[in-house]
């Protein structure tokens, strides 16, 4: 249990300072992060997500005290803070970005992996599957200011954060299957965790069964539920 405590301390610093993102791309200069929708009639559309952050719930509300209840993993094209630690009232739990407009985030359950039961956190070269509770995927949607407007500095950049509007945009809803996340590299900096970095690929499928497949390579930023 200490040693999980000083792993989510380290990982929490990285939420309250600055989460370290940043958008890496392919030699040929497009966009290397992003989601993939491929809807039933065969058309193809690419969304980018140029940050990620992992939030870790440590409320140890299952039977599993050793380790936190869930993992989620969150993918957007804006930046994204945790409405508790800011002490924000009338927020949703995390806060987004006004300039988001893409995200994807994807919930792993502990009490469903055996292997997460213990206290060890998502590792590299594991496949883990996402619950069909809190996984969703949206686009092309809008973020609202709060009122009053909140602002915060992440990297020297002034940030307007609000609430997301799903009844703006397309919201992509679970079907009962097909909603992995895999981890193919993960390199945690407990001295620096800004400089924390993953390589991670993600599956997800629509109520419509339609398929997203998406990948995300770069730092990324902590946030402890």
């Amino acid at each position: 249990m200490k040693i999980l405590k000083i792993l989510l301390l380290a990982l929490a610093i990285t939420a309250i300072s600055c989460d370290g993102n940043d958008d890496m791309q392919n030699p040929s200069g497009t966009p290397l992060n992003g989601f993939t929708v491929v809807q039933n009639n065969g058309t193809s559309t690419f969304y980018e997500t140029t940050n990620m952050y992992i939030e870790i719930d440590d409320d140890n509300d299952d039977a599993f005290p050793l380790a936190p209840d869930y993992y989620s993993f969150y993918f957007l094209n804006g930046r994204l803070i945790d409405r508790d630690q800011h002490t924000v009232v009338g927020g949703d739990e995390i806060l987004l970005s006004t300039n988001t407009t893409n995200f994807a985030g994807l919930k792993v359950d502990v009490a469903t992996h055996p292997d997460l039961q213990t206290g060890i956190p998502p590792t590299a070269n594991n496949t883990y599957v996402a619950s069909t509770n809190d996984s969703n995927i949206i686009h092309d949607f809008q973020v609202n200011s709060l009122v009053p407007a909140y602002f915060f500095t992440i990297d020297g950049t002034s940030y307007e954060f609000g609430n997301g509007d799903a009844s703006v945009g397309t919201l992509h809803e679970p079907a009962t299957l097909g909603h992995t996340v895999t981890i193919n590299t993960i390199n945690i900096d407990s001295t620096n965790p800004s400089n924390s970095t993953i390589d991670v690929d993600y599956t997800f499928v629509n109520t419509s069964g339609e398929f997203i497949s998406g990948h995300y390579e770069g730092s990324l930023g902590f946030i402890e539920d």
